[in-house]
């Protein structure tokens, strides 16, 4: 009777990679891509960047964006007290091509830095339309900015986002982005987003154009305040109050970093899971990392043990299952544009551990009310009511 129950657990681990496989499919084809329009926007654009501890990516994002043509505008970078050389990059090499600086203390008690970097710049701004951008985002060509714009004068938009292509230079962002990204893919679809009877909002912060009367009139970053994840907060403000936002494949235009390194992904799941605690029921953690421990790691575990143990139909159903998750990460792989990325496809499995055990932890601090958050250098406690 065990054995039945073990493969038929497997057999639906192996159904639900085939979905996942395909409901990935059908959202990336439903995803409409930003395209040339060809078309010189009326607006000007202030474009504010929040930055700490950045010295590594702000040299690439200021300088394709000082590149962008057919539109005008301002950039405002917004040093969010960094402790590296952002601040000095900045100020020696783009000062004198036009960017302005400003440099921001400690968040108040109840913001989140992020937001409080955001908003500080939105105050120091002026212009019809904001652009917010993270410091790690490129541009990929000079008519990104004039483009998007466009899109929203064109089509009566009150805000767009772009989602961008993570950058898969480290190692453990070539084993970690596949599988995250298959599960935005297929459990997430950003594409709910664009449907107006959909409740499911997504913006994201490496690149959020909005109408500047807009965001005033839904208080902007400082009704998100506290959230972590604070592109998912406002758009989720935005549709509710019935504004007009469509979010677009931006992998062609421009790349983003997500983590980087293992710490950082991690840091990253923590996040997800404290801005989950902090809009759902708690109680519904549990079922979702018993079912991703059950999806991502019960195949890995049977699998050795039928070869240990010789039994022939779990070794095969555990084998499917295992070659249908690497298949799945091989395509993400691709799509990435990873070299190599027949090599890299089997140490994908890798981030079956991280995520499951990281989800565990995080559930853990959750449940004690409080979880504790590092994102570039800075660490806050995020109390969970």
């Amino acid at each position: 009777m065990a054995l039945l129950i073990v493969a038929a657990i497997l057999t639906l681990t192996v159904l639900a990679w085939i979905w996942i496989v395909h409901k990935r499919a059908i959202t990336l084809h439903g995803l409409e891509k930003l395209r040339e329009l060809h078309h010189k926007p009326r607006s000007q654009l202030s474009v504010i960047i929040p930055g700490r501890n950045v010295e590594d990516w702000v040299e690439g994002c200021l300088s394709t964006l000082l590149m962008q043509r057919g539109v005008g505008g301002e950039v405002i970078f917004v040093d969010d007290g960094s402790e590296d050389g952002t601040g000095g990059l900045v100020l020696g090499s783009f000062l004198r091509k036009g960017v302005k600086y400003m440099r921001v203390g400690e968040p108040p008690a109840d913001w989140w830095g992020k937001n409080w970097a955001c908003w500080r710049g939105f105050q120091h701004s002026s212009n019809h339309w904001l652009l917010f951008m993270d410091a790690d985002t490129r541009l990929l060509n000079e008519n990104v900015l004039a483009d998007a714009l466009a899109k929203c004068e064109l089509e009566g938009l009150d805000a767009l986002s772009l989602i961008p292509r993570l950058d898969t230079g480290s190692l453990p962002s070539k084993i970690m982005l596949p599988l995250l990204q298959n599960i935005l893919w297929s459990l997430f679809p950003p594409t709910r987003s664009n449907d107006p009877r959909d409740p499911t909002a997504f913006l994201f912060g490496a690149f959020i154009l909005i109408n500047r009367r807009v965001y005033s009139e839904v208080g902007g970053h400082k009704a998100v305040r506290s959230r972590v994840l604070e592109d998912r907060a406002l758009a989720s403000l935005l549709k509710r109050r019935g504004y007009r936002m469509l979010l677009l494949n931006g992998s062609e235009r421009i790349v983003a970093e997500y983590a980087g390194s293992l710490s950082g992904y991690i840091s990253a799941i923590k996040r997800l899971v404290g801005d989950y605690a902090a809009t759902h029921s708690l109680g519904r953690l549990k079922y979702f990392i018993t079912g991703a421990f059950i999806q991502l790691l019960l195949p890995q575990i049977i699998l050795v043990l039928a070869i240990l143990f010789p039994s022939i139909p779990l070794l095969f159903l555990g084998a499917i299952s295992v070659a249908l998750n690497i298949a799945a990460n091989l395509l993400e792989l691709r799509r990435l544009r990873v070299r190599y990325s027949l090599i890299y496809a089997p140490l994908t499995l890798l981030a079956n551990w991280v995520l499951v055990l990281s989800l565990i932890d995080s559930y853990l601090s959750v449940s004690r009310r409080r979880i504790e958050l590092t994102w570039r250098g800075r660490r806050a406690k995020l109390a969970i009511s």
